[in-house]
């Protein structure tokens, strides 16, 4: 039978041996939070950089009205982490890409950092009087406000990776007016980039860029041959001289006559993609970012397979075929080394 002393002894050494599993428990238990939260954030750190990385291919959201939400839902699910949408009911349904978006992230786990939000800023002019986003008898400033205030809400965030104006104001002093605003709503931690659209003259992408605190890092425009310069040749120029990113919209649409083209339709065929594809693999090789709008989901992952053929660095085409498509679109100098 145990004496006083090795009674006391017991009854002092058995809680410090519990107090050191539990400890031991704790401490495995806090290691384990600890390996998971950076696990996570390595993977959010990972999702970031794969969202700024190039190639990619944009989700266009424009006259997709009341199946806005189910074509970005089906977007996110086959494979798109970049949208691109505009504060303009007109011709966009913001509030049902916010819709569409989210319903995909929270069936697939995506936090909101593993999508790239893009949306636009524009004017009353190319605005339906009878659906603006903001008040008409605001102040220029004021309604640039008012619509980040309702893009925020509507695509259910609270930052945007990209603000596009739409189009450039009727004056300098206004687009300055504009872009200062953009410029606020960065420092304010509601933006993270800026960029401009429907500029189809280089020298006023330049003065732009010359004259603003904060640079555009973004160029949207329409891929065809009635620029200023046909296919925006210098403007493109001038993105790749600064680093911005040149976006193409209508990319398809404005260039049928080379879809249409027996040599193009050979070379997809041999290739074993579509002639949209095709086109698309080929504005990626000259380092442009296309707007893709199609609303055929089996088209959607047909190019999230193509663009991850060229993520994983396959040349879908030669620099002879880059110069026979350029040659039947008509692009002038367009050849993969000169841009």
């Amino acid at each position: 039978p145990p004496s006083k002393d090795n009674i006391s002894s017991i009854v002092i050494v058995v809680p410090m041996r519990r107090h050191c599993n539990n400890l031991m428990v704790f401490c495995l238990v806090t290691l384990l939070i600890l390996i998971v939260a950076c696990c996570k954030g390595a993977k959010a750190l990972v999702e970031t950089a794969n969202l700024r990385s190039f190639p990619r291919i944009i989700y266009g959201t424009a006259w997709k009205e009341d199946r806005t939400a189910d074509l970005v839902y089906d977007a996110v699910m086959s494979g798109f982490r970049h949208i691109d949408t505009a504060c303009q009911p007109k011709h966009y349904n913001e509030r049902l890409v916010g819709e569409g978006w989210a319903r995909a992230a929270r069936e697939l786990g995506l936090s909101r950092d593993s999508l790239w939000l893009q949306t636009k800023y524009t004017s009353l002019d190319g605005q339906d009087p009878e659906r603006l986003p903001y008040e008409e008898d605001a102040s220029l400033e004021d309604r640039v406000r008012q619509s980040v205030a309702r893009s925020l809400e509507n695509l259910q965030t609270d930052y945007l990776d990209s603000l596009v104006m739409h189009g450039p104001e009727d004056n300098w002093e206004d687009m300055f007016k504009v872009w200062r605003v953009f410029e606020e709503m960065v420092d304010k931690g509601k933006v993270r980039a800026l960029g401009i659209s429907n500029f189809y003259q280089a020298d006023a992408v330049e003065h732009l860029y010359d004259n603003v605190r904060i640079k555009p890092s973004v160029v949207q425009n329409r891929f065809h041959d009635d620029s200023d310069v046909a296919y925006d040749v210098l403007t493109r120029a001038f993105c790749l001289e600064k680093g911005m990113e040149y976006q193409s919209f209508w990319t398809l649409g404005a260039n049928r006559h080379g879809l249409q083209h027996e040599r193009i339709k050979e070379m997809a065929k041999q290739k074993g993609i579509s002639v949209e594809n095709i086109m698309y693999a080929f504005v990626v090789a000259l380092g442009i970012t296309p707007l893709d709008g199609t609303t055929n989901k089996q088209h959607m992952e047909e190019d999230m397979e193509m663009l991850s053929r060229i993520k994983g660095g396959e040349r879908i085409l030669s620099e002879e075929e880059i110069d026979l498509f350029s040659e039947i679109l008509g692009i002038p100098d367009a050849g993969a080394d000169e841009l």
